[in-house]
């Protein structure tokens, strides 16, 4: 170094330290040396070479030394024998409490600030002998400098470690700052965190959400049931044109096509039993495991795909009535292969054509059972000739606190909004009489709410409340009406009526693309709707502020057909392409957080509004329940899921693409001949073949021809529960080469289809799904 030329010496940062509560907000000199606090001073304070002797000092290990480890000098005297405001000041006992960093019994001088000394060469190295304290935990901020008592400056570290309380912030980043915010949430975790997978009516496990308040969903009922009083009968009288059929003319509306059968396996995995039933029938599914089962539902065949199912709201009523449609195609048009059709129904409008939703009526006992011994009964057919049905819902409020308490010779089940095939949305007045024994056939030809969106065609819609109707469209518009502004309902004038056009108070195009899926926040956030479209998004509106309060997912490399709002969690459900099914906070809604996972894509989901349980569909034929409140509100807890059932569709062994080479069965009766055995009775599944190699091991059972001949659905239960993990259970079964992927093709007909949660109070505890193939099950999965 050049003489004269003042040294130069580089300093680094200082190690980070942490400031205790007690301390915030005050400050800290972060000088490194003393000299340098000296030269900032100027020198002036007296008696600051006296004082050095009573300083602390600490010192910073070197790179190539450990982090977090303080050296203290035990040299340095700590008495107080001096006088005066310089002495040195009390420490509180938090400091070296159980949530210090310091050792106990240690005593810091407090007259000037500590010195930080860097563990190199030079006049700054400590080489007294020191004290070394290793200290874990996580590296924190520098400290701030505070002054405590006449000047004298105290450093402190034994603040609390930073990750205590993390479960109230997440509480507040998913539901709110406030406690209003986030204590509906606590409380839907501490109800319901022992029931792990299916719903219980024990212990007032089934209620409705704690964030709305029972003032709030009776001034929803208000509304609607006053509405409907005042001047909303007169409107569905004037515009609703109903008539009744004949069960001849009424069978025309009624599904045809397909076979008239139907061979399902059923009962104990080791010792199933077959049952034929035709279609349209239904059978317990108690009967298939002998006597005394604890099952009570029902499995039904409908010979088609299950199109849409929905229960009806009936609170206080015993008997509960479940909507279901199936597939419907024309008889008339021409008919294309599959991916074959020019003019597709998901993009055109199609001709009209007739069609119905079936409408069955299921008898409760006690507080809510399913009464297994009284069968279900198909009370009424909504015959149309609108095209198919390819989507409905009810009112999420009923005109009644029963279906039947306004007239004893009426059922009034209320308003059902449904899109069909023909291009247009349709709100309909149900009801029927009452004390008839055989379904009656309703034929509406004229609905008093019928509106057509122009240049597209509606794709899905939504009940935003009890008088707000919300539809989607092909070309990414929204529209909203509600039932209770003027102008939705035409006039009683007939020249008015003709060319009449309910034009929506929100008409806007929210994307550019096809619209999926349409989800709404009711009843806690209707003014939040969540959409899935062609282009791999989730998207969330706000419709107080459509185009300025909006966010999305990130994007999904496949199409997304169900999605649901969780009420429990105020959380959108929906999957993604690695079958897992995420909770989207609407706070956090660009964040996935996964509650389960199936081995296959899932292709329907349902949520209750009175129990936080989850169903699940996938394409292999699984269903599968959950509750994932304790994962929302714990990311480390890995939640249970539950198999409800599998159905499985075969085609008929000649049809397969791998065929096996007949053996040789011993049969009697008609099934030598090729016939299948009566329907609806129960029969073997196959004929015992003897063994011949003089083996102890049972005989081998071989199907019957007349059954392999046939399609055959198997429905296995009894699935034991797991926890939920991302990865894929290590079971053997999706053994592939490292690196590859596999996707697992299952037959069509096998596929769930929907799935649905009554959302009755008494009677949360019952679902349905319906499948691909036309298999039915409706059942009361509560204890």
């Amino acid at each position: 170094m050049a003489p004269g030329r003042p040294s130069r010496r580089t300093t680094q940062q200082p190690k980070s330290y942490r400031v205790d509560k007690a301390f915030e907000g005050l400050d800290i000199d972060l000088s490194d040396s003393e000299a340098e606090k000296e030269q900032g001073s100027g020198g002036s304070s007296d008696g600051a070479e006296e004082e050095e002797s009573e300083v602390d000092e600490y010192t910073l290990a070197d790179d190539d030394e450990e982090d977090d480890v303080d050296e203290f000098d035990d040299s340095a005297p700590t008495s107080n024998e001096e006088d005066g405001e310089d002495a040195d000041v009390d420490m509180d006992e938090d400091v070296f409490g159980p949530g210090s960093d310091n050792e106990p019994g240690t005593t810091i001088s407090t007259h000037k600030t500590p010195k930080f000394n860097r563990r190199s060469k030079g006049p700054h190295r400590k080489s007294d002998a020191v004290t070394k304290n290793k200290i874990s935990g996580p590296k924190v901020q520098p400290p701030n400098r505070f002054n405590r008592g006449l000047g004298s400056d105290v450093r402190q570290r034994g603040v609390e470690e930073w990750v205590k309380g993390g479960q109230e912030t997440r509480f507040k980043n998913f539901f709110g700052p406030t406690e209003e915010d986030y204590e509906p949430g606590l409380k839907s975790r501490d109800l319901w965190e022992k029931q792990l997978t299916l719903p219980s009516r024990s212990a007032g496990h089934l209620r409705r959400s704690f964030w709305v308040s029972d003032a709030t969903l009776q001034k929803e009922m208000d509304t609607l049931r006053n509405w409907y009083e005042d001047t909303g009968q007169k409107y569905f009288e004037a515009g609703q044109t109903v008539n009744t059929l004949d069960e001849e003319p009424g069978q025309t509306y009624m599904f045809k096509d397909g076979p008239d059968s139907m061979n399902f396996l059923l009962g104990e995995i080791q010792k199933p039993q077959m049952h034929t039933m035709k279609r349209g029938n239904f059978l317990s599914t108690a009967q298939p495991f002998g006597p005394n089962p604890k099952r009570r539902g029902w499995s039904f065949n409908l010979g088609t795909r299950i199109q849409e199912v929905q229960w009806a709201p009936n609170e206080e009523g015993r008997t509960q009535y479940l909507a279901v449609a199936v597939e419907h195609k024309s008889t008339t048009a021409r008919q294309y292969k599959s991916m074959r059709d020019p003019n597709p129904s998901v993009f055109t409008a199609t001709p009209s054509f007739p069609a119905s939703i079936q409408i069955w009526a299921f008898e409760s006992v006690g507080k809510g059972d399913l009464d297994p011994s009284k069968p279900p009964r198909l009370e009424q057919v909504i015959c149309t000739d609108w095209g198919a049905p390819k989507a409905f819902r009810w009112c999420p409020v009923a005109l009644h606190d029963s279906v039947d308490s306004a007239d004893e010779n009426i059922v009034h089940l209320g308003l059902l909004a449904g899109i069909w095939s023909d291009g247009k949305v349709r709100v309909l007045d149900v009801k029927h009489r009452k004390s008839v024994q055989a379904a009656q056939y309703i034929h509406y030809s004229k609905a008093a709410f019928d509106i057509e969106i122009p240049e597209t065609i509606p794709t899905c819609l939504q009940w935003l409340s009890s008088t707000t109707l919300a539809v989607a469209t092909a070309s990414g518009v929204l529209a909203i009406w509600t039932l209770t502004r003027p102008g939705v309902f035409p006039t009683s004038n007939p020249s008015d009526s003709r060319h009449f056009r309910s034009k929506p108070w929100f008409y806007k195009q929210i994307t550019d693309t096809y619209i999926l899926t349409l989800s709404s926040g009711y009843p806690s956030r209707p003014h939040f709707v969540s959409t899935t479209t062609v282009d791999g998004y989730d998207r969330i509106y706000d419709l107080r502020s459509p185009f300025f309060d909006s966010c999305a997912s990130t994007r999904g490399r496949m199409l997304n057909f169900t999605q649901a709002w969780h009420e429990q969690t105020q959380s959108f459900l929906s999957p993604d392409e690695y079958h897992m099914l995420g909770h989207s906070p609407i706070r956090c809604y660009y964040r996935d957080i996964y509650a389960m996972r199936i081995v296959s894509s899932i292709t329907c989901c349902a949520t209750s509004p009175v129990h936080p349980c989850i169903l699940v569909g996938g394409t292999d034929g699984m269903v599968a329940a959950t509750n994932s409140t304790e994962k929302m509100m714990n990311t480390k807890c890995r939640p249970w899921q539950q198999p409800w059932f599998k159905h499985e569709w075969r085609r008929a062994v000649d049809e397969l693409a791998l065929k096996a080479e007949p053996a040789k069965s011993r049969v009697d009766g008609d099934e030598a001949n090729g016939q299948p055995p009566a329907a609806g009775t129960p029969t073997d599944v196959a004929t015992p073949a003897p063994n011949t190699d003089g083996s102890a091991e049972a005989p081998v059972t071989i199907p019957s021809a007349a059954i392999l001949s046939q399609p055959l659905i198997r429905i296995t239960e009894g699935y034991k529960a797991q926890k939920a993990g991302i990865a894929y259970p290590d079971d053997g079964t999706r053994r592939h080469k490292e690196g590859a992927k596999v996707i697992t093709i299952f037959e069509e007909k096998t596929a769930i289809t929907r799935v649905a949660w009554n959302p009755n109070l008494k009677f949360g505890t019952w679902a349905v799904a319906g499948t691909n193939s036309g298999y039915l099950r409706v059942e009361d999965l509560g204890d």
